[in-house]
């Protein structure tokens, strides 16, 4: 009899116990929801922010390269929208030290200039050039061919005529510490760089002053964009060169030593 007259009190703590569960099992999946929510809340105020950042690649882009705006003039954009979006433009706290290469088939040009075409007038002081690069990752280590042509920019500019530059080869050897110089600081220079018995990798090139100093990059723009979408902020940065050669096919012709004809009325006689 005194187990019948327990038996009330087991039935009611064990529904205790599970409406215990049930609670705590509808807290955690009301925990995981609001967090899910919460995440998702996140990322699409974080995606807000990066189209706000892109928005400013896109419109200094646009200003740089459709209207011909110098990079102190797109350093300062900014655009504000309503509910506290907008981006703004870091440009001007943007530099690069180094131009990299990522990947250059074998026997194909890549060109480095070392001044500054928004003032091709005014020398960049480079007396130095370091270039380092990997084998194609195969196991195959490719020598450089690196050509450079110069001109002065002291004055008057005198631009290189046919035949005025040099060449000189780079063996894999010295793929760690490849140095080209001494360069004259007062004259521009464009280097060309093309590997010979298969393709190089992660092709570095620094510049320096007389001192040894590391100098910026001039050849390349570095364009950079903060965006905010309420509470998320993203930054952007993008890099590319300044005045690169739209076809491939024309590649050849700050090297060539041939006159280019283009006699209106007849075609010329080249040499």
């Amino acid at each position: 009899m005194s187990d019948k007259r327990k038996l009330p009190g087991n039935i009611i703590a064990l529904a205790v116990i599970l409406v215990a569960m049930l609670l705590l099992a509808g807290f955690a999946i009301g925990a995981v929801v609001l967090e899910g929510s919460r995440r998702a809340q996140e990322t699409d105020k974080a995606i807000g922010a990066f189209y706000m950042a892109n928005s400013g690649i896109e419109m200094q882009l646009y200003e740089f390269r459709k209207n011909r705006r110098s990079l102190v003039d797109v350093a300062s954009a900014v655009n504000l929208y309503p509910g506290g979006s907008g981006w703004i433009s870091t440009t001007g706290y943007e530099t690069s030290t180094q131009k990299v290469i990522d990947f250059l088939p074998e026997e194909e040009l890549a060109f480095v200039d070392l001044f500054d075409p928004d003032a091709i007038d005014v020398p960049a002081g480079v007396a130095s050039v370091d270039i380092v690069w990997a084998g194609d990752g195969v196991g195959c280590e490719p020598d450089l061919e690196i050509g450079y042509t110069e001109w002065s920019v002291s004055s008057a500019i005198v631009w290189p005529t046919g035949g005025e530059y040099l060449i000189a080869i780079a063996p894999y050897a010295s793929h760690l510490s490849y140095s080209l110089g001494p360069l004259n600081t007062l004259k521009a220079y464009r280097l060309r760089i093309r590997p010979f018995k298969c393709g190089a990798r992660d092709i570095r090139v620094v510049l320096k002053d007389s001192s040894g100093t590391v100098l910026p990059y001039p050849g390349e723009i570095i364009l950079g964009s903060e965006g905010t979408y309420q509470k998320a902020t993203q930054r952007l940065k993008v890099s590319l060169p300044r005045q690169d050669i739209l076809s491939g096919i024309f590649s050849y012709i700050v090297f060539s030593q041939e006159q280019l004809c283009k006699r209106v009325g007849g075609a010329g006689v080249c040499p």
